[in-house]
Order: C-alpha cells, then structure tokens, then sequence
C-alpha cells in the first residue's frame, strides 16, 4: 500500500467505469466533477476538491506511478486497502503500453503536473469519448489525452462489427 504523493494519477472504481483525478493533498483533488448535478454529463467542469467529493461513495483508489524510462511501465499501485485482480494491473500496462508505444509523450514533474491541473480549472469541455477525466489526468502527467476505457469500448465496438461483417 502507498499514499499518493503530489502530482500523482489516482483513480477510483465507480461501478461500470473508473474516474481520475490529479492528487494534490489529503484535502485536494483536481478533476472533473458535476456527474451527480447533471446525469446527462452536460455541466461537467474541471475543478479542485476535497479528497471525499473524488472518492464519491468509496474509500479505495489506486495510485499511477508513471516511469520516465520507455522500457518500464506504469505502476498502477492499491492504496487504501484496495484489493483488485490481475486484470485490473493488465488494464494499467495496456493503458502505458499505447501511451509508450503509439505517441511521443513526456513524463512531466509533479509540480509541473499540479499546473497543468490547475491550469483547467473551470474548463467546461468534458465529451465522454474524446475528453473525459481520464483523458484530463494521463495529459496532465504525460501531454498526451488517453483513455484505456473508451479504447477498450472502441475495441468491443470494431471487434463485434468484423465479427458481423464475417457472417
């Protein structure tokens, strides 16, 4: 188990999905917020928070631990008890591995990942398949806008409509 440091990636599980934010203290978190005013996610902003608006209804998030060596992978570490499988680990590697492996990107310091954060507050451009909270947290660490979860949607998508096309 670790704590999160200042400037770290944490996300927590929501059920169907995880939701990202940037850590910034015990009583600070950077992300999206505005799902539970606006079901239909068309208010969501970019602001910063205490640590229990993030964590909703949970007490269990994981820390990413992003290494600045191309060869190495991101660490997607339990923290506060959690206790998850392995495939969860293999989504925090696939997630690294097209980072690494598709994109140029920059592991940027934690100071300057705090900033970037900042920088967005009250930005109101949330679009859940191109720029959600997970897109918000991967490119204020590495300036690159990712998102494991809508690329493993997209996938199910692209795979189910080649199995179609075969038939």
């Amino acid at each position: 188990m670790i704590e999160p440091q200042y400037g770290d990636v944490i996300s927590v599980n929501h059920g169907i999905y995880n939701h990202f934010g940037i850590f910034v203290d015990k009583n600070h978190v950077i992300h999206y917020t505005g799902k539970d005013e606006d079901f239909l996610l068309r208010k969501m902003i970019i602001n910063e928070t205490d640590i229990q608006n993030f964590l909703g209804n949970s007490d269990k998030y994981y820390v990413y631990k992003f290494s600045k060596e191309k060869s190495k992978s991101v660490e997607r570490i339990r923290a506060s008890g959690l206790d998850r499988n392995l495939t969860d680990d293999a989504k925090a590697l696939y997630l690294l591995y097209q980072i690494k492996n598709k994109v140029k990107f920059k592991i940027y310091s934690p100071e300057e990942t705090v900033k970037r954060a900042r920088s967005k507050i009250g930005e109101r451009k949330f679009f859940l398949p191109g720029n959600n909270c997970e897109h918000f947290a991967i490119w204020c660490k590495t300036g690159v806008r990712q998102s494991y979860q809508v690329n493993l949607v997209l996938k199910a998508v692209f795979v189910k409509m080649d199995m179609e096309s075969d038939l």
